[in-house]
This record gives C-alpha cells, sequence and structure tokens, in this order.
C-alpha cells in the first residue's frame, strides 16, 4: 500500500467513510493479516494537535484476513463551525501489530469545508 494518500475533503456535520487495503507489494499481492492489530486514524492541526479521532472499534473495523480497514467519521465529530484551526490540518493512519510494530499506512491534508444545511 502507498502511503501517499490523497487529500481528503469533506463537509462539516456530515458523515464520511473510506476503506483502504494493505497487501504485499509480491506479484500476487497478498493481503496483510491485520489479526489482533490496533488502528489509529488521527485529523491533527499543523501544530500536531488532534482535531478528530478514530480507533479500532470507535470508528474503524477491521477486515483481518482482507487486509481492510474501514474509517468511519461521524457527522458529530465535525459538527458545527469550521474554525481557523482546520485550515492547513493533516491526517494519518497507523496500524499497531500486537509485536509492537507500528506502520503509518496513509498520510496526507484534510480539507473541511461549511456546509450550507445546518441542523
Amino acid at each position: 500500500m502507498s502511503n501517499q494518500a490523497p487529500t481528503l475533503s469533506m463537509v462539516a456535520g456530515t458523515t464520511y467513510r473510506f476503506s483502504a487495503t494493505w497487501a504485499s507489494e509480491d506479484t500476487a499481492a497478498t493481503p496483510v493479516d491485520l489479526t489482533g492489530c490496533a488502528a489509529t486514524f488521527v485529523v491533527a492541526t499543523t501544530q500536531g494537535t488532534a482535531l478528530l479521532t478514530c480507533e479500532t472499534g470507535d470508528g474503524i473495523e477491521l477486515a483481518p484476513s482482507e487486509g481492510s480497514i474501514n474509517v468511519h467519521i461521524r457527522p458529530e465529530q465535525t459538527a458545527g463551525a469550521v474554525s481557523p484551526e482546520w485550515s492547513g490540518a493533516r491526517y494519518e493512519l497507523r496500524i499497531t501489530f500486537p509485536s509492537g510494530d507500528v506502520y503509518s499506512l496513509l498520510r496526507g491534508h484534510f480539507q473541511l469545508t461549511p456546509g450550507v444545511i445546518h441542523g
């Protein structure tokens, strides 16, 4: 899986879901076994303050044998006025194995735009 991810862009107060599959770089593209792993997805300010966090069992579901990571950002996690601290925000998705090994799978910029409909 390439860690050169696109900019994620969403409207404040809406649902956002995405999935990623981690596979080996061999010709068979064998899915990486995520059994026992934990995943964390964080959107942070340019200074590193977390604006939004999802973790395994709370916004992230893993399909271990498929190497699949499913992230769900709930509307309440981004509801309200879009503050200046979202400007330049960036995200990262990390996987932690039972052995303690940690891998950064995706990282990039995160853009939160205000919605027209409120409530």
